[in-house]
């Protein structure tokens, strides 16, 4: 029995499939795939999450067709079965248990060859939909189409069976095709598939008991199930409590996944943010659980991320495993840590959602675990020692040159951290600082006790000067030294001065955010950023009392990346209760003697604000990047990364981190950003099918 986790690291029956603890990697989309196959990535990175006694569960989502697919794995096709199989014999072989998530999402229509038109949406019923500013179309679902969806979970079964899986779970949540039979709310037929809950009912049990026919007993199965729909005219807690009673009675079920969210109306509560509460399915699961009688209950209950919470929940019978995702994304050792009770060596997951948004600007990580999704390449065991030890300078102790510092020093290099402030951080450091961001901090603690437990020097108050760094007669230098808002206000809308900002009521994010400074009265703020620390201030001063005008040239307060965070709807309700005036489409043109000449970026019709007593810009981010200039041809290898390079989100930051660092001590390795810019990319860069993958334990 564990000392401190007995229940989480307990065995559990799940079906004809024993799991040797009750914590597991819940399913989410990776997009880790060569064709509708997965890739030797996708294997690495599924089964980095159960090394070493992790999660005793792995749960990959897939779709059940090639053409639902939006870059995530299917098991439809018998030629995907040899990279299935070497998924789970690494899963396998790491001795953790794997599952397949089975779905159809309207959204993932696919298309009918490579660059044709989207190809229809299918659903219980036509009905329009909108996601990602697309609009979509459903087509309403002929009763041979019914059946030829209720033989692809069954075929989609017996190919992961024959691949070696343990289990597959239906998906009938997030508003998927299962679910949108069963709910009154998106299922309006007038046939046996629609009406009475036996009839919306149909559609779900046809697709189980075609699942269990695919699975011939071999196979866990069990279901996700959304506790309520929370739509005018769905179902309730009550309604999902009737449907989970009759399913479990049938005997259909060998576990069920409890959770809520319709995507994309309540993707903010299936991914929820920063701003968001922990444990927002928790309430919901509580209401609807006992009605599986007893089938196993799983459940995510969002935002785990202390063993703690999964140990409590399961002992106060909420749920009988606990999963998270991105815990596990942030912290492939989560579990492990845990029962080796080394959990400070665990990162803290900040949700602040780079995962989820990163896909849509074609990449795919964490923000503070760069090595995420790259398992193969940087996993944990990826850290030899390198050819030659170094001596390295890292000059600035934001979240690039922390985990720049961190790779060196695990490489087996002596490792100098330069850091001009007193307090580690840089960037994110002030995103720590705003109301409902603290989670921030978590990460800076977790590099700084890395750091001291490495041996790392970290010399805070001293800037990072070429002369300080010279001195120290250094073998390489990593320059991370961030940025700062422009003082002038350039941005992307007006890359230009503008006119009255050098006067002494105008300020910047840095002088709120660092040197204290709390404007009162009459505050116009632009932002021409739409990060977190614009609308973090404009809250800070309308909840100190100040009138806030904030200002911003498109129409939404943020950018499409807090808008694809799902952060937007708390951004707003923040900002209205503190009283903040949002102006949209609005720039300032001139700043005078406390009146401001702002004007509508799409008419340019002017208006004069007066009275003002204060002026916030947070407009561009510009490169502090003097050092590695005067660093240019005294000493190489110089690595500049992060925003010193060029101003960007701090993904980039940690991930250039990781891979400038790991140069260092390398025979014939490049000396400089611009010799990695402009060779081409390694062949073992590119992810292959998995079934490439020959070799048993090689993680």
């Amino acid at each position: 029995m564990h000392p401190k986790y007995p229940r989480v690291f307990s065995p559990i029956k799940l079906g004809p499939i024993d799991i040797s603890n009750r914590f597991y990697f819940s399913p989410h989309g990776v997009f880790l795939t060569v064709g509708s196959a997965p890739s030797n990535d996708y294997v690495y990175y599924q089964a980095a999450r159960s090394k070493d006694g992790g999660a005793g569960l792995i749960i990959c989502s897939m779709t059940v067709t090639e053409r639902a697919r939006l870059g995530q794995p299917s098991p439809y096709l018998k030629e995907n079965i040899p990279s299935f199989r070497a998924l789970a014999d690494a899963v396998h072989d790491e001795g953790g248990k794997l599952f397949a998530q089975i779905w159809y999402w309207w959204g993932t229509e696919g298309t009918w060859q490579p660059w044709s038109p989207a190809a229809p949406s299918i659903s219980a019923s036509k009905a329009q939909y909108g996601s990602g500013g697309r609009t979509f179309s459903t087509h309403e679902m002929t009763k041979d189409e019914i059946r030829a969806a209720v033989d692809a979970h069954q075929q989609s079964t017996a190919n992961l069976r024959e691949a070696g899986f343990d289990g597959v779970m239906v998906h009938g949540s997030h508003g998927g095709m299962i679910q949108q039979f069963l709910s009154p709310y998106f299922n309006h037929r007038s046939d046996e598939y629609g009406g009475s809950l036996e009839n919306r009912m149909r559609f779900m049990i046809e697709v189980l008991k075609a699942t269990r026919e695919g699975a011939a007993g071999k196979l866990a199965v069990g279901m996700r199930f959304n506790c309520d729909e929370m739509l005018p005219g769905g179902y309730d807690t009550n309604g999902a409590r009737e449907v989970l009673k009759k399913v479990s009675d049938a005997g259909l079920l060998d576990f069920v996944d409890l959770d809520v969210a319709v995507e994309p109306n309540q993707l903010h509560l299936g991914m929820p943010p920063t701003l968001s509460k922990v444990h927002v399915y928790r309430p919901y699961v509580e209401k609807v659980r006992s009605a599986a009688g007893k089938v196993p209950v799983l459940s995510v209950l969002s935002r785990v991320t202390d063993m703690a919470d999964a140990e409590a929940a399961i002992a106060s019978g909420v749920c009988d495993m606990v999963g998270a995702a991105r815990a596990l994304i942030a912290e492939p050792e989560f579990v492990k840590n845990a029962r080796e009770g080394k959990e400070e060596r665990s990162r803290t997951c900040i949700a602040c959602n780079w995962c989820l948004m990163g896909p849509s600007e074609g990449a795919q990580g964490c923000t503070i675990n760069p090595a995420s999704y790259r398992e193969r390449l940087w996993g944990v065991d990826s850290f030899k020692p390198a050819a030659r030890r170094a001596k390295v300078i890292v000059g600035g102790g934001g979240p690039g040159g922390l985990e720049a510092a961190r790779v060196s020093a695990l490489r087996g290099h002596d490792v100098t951290l330069f850091e001009a402030r007193d307090k580690l951080g840089g960037a994110i450091a002030l995103w720590a600082k705003l109301p409902g961001r603290e989670v921030f901090q978590t990460s800076i603690d977790w590099w700084e006790r890395e750091l001291n437990r490495l041996g790392v020097k970290i010399r805070r108050g001293t800037e990072a000067t070429a002369a300080a760094i010279l001195a120290e007669k250094p073998d390489a230098v990593i320059v991370a030294t961030g940025a700062r808002y422009s003082t002038s206000g350039h941005s992307h809308f007006r890359d230009t001065d503008i006119p009255g900002h050098d006067q002494n009521f105008v300020y910047r994010p840095e002088d709120i955010l660092l040197g204290g400074v709390r404007p009162s009265g009459k505050v116009l703020l632009l932002d021409a950023e739409g990060l977190h620390a614009s609308v973090g201030i404009a809250e800070i001063l309308g909840k100190a009392g100040a009138d806030v005008e904030y200002m911003m040239p498109g129409f939404s307060p943020v950018s499409a990346r807090l808008e694809g965070t799902q952060e937007l709807g708390f951004i707003m309700k923040r900002l209205h209760d503190a009283k903040v005036k949002i102006s949209p489409s609005t720039y300032i043109k001139r700043i005078g003697n406390h009146e401001v000449i702002v004007y509508d970026v799409y008419s340019e019709h002017e208006r004069t604000v007066k009275g003002v007593d204060a002026v916030v810009l947070s407009t561009g981010r510009v490169s502090v990047d003097g050092l590695a200039k005067e660093l240019d041809g005294k000493i190489a290898p110089v690595f500049t990364i992060g925003d010193a390079l060029a101003a960007r989100v701090f993904a980039s930051a940690t991930y250039e981190a990781q891979k400038f660092a790991r140069y260092i001590g390398e025979p014939d390795a490049p000396k400089s950003f611009s010799d990695v810019f402009f060779q081409k990319n390694p062949p073992e860069f590119m992810p292959a099918p998995g079934a490439t993958i020959k070799r048993r334990g090689f993680l």
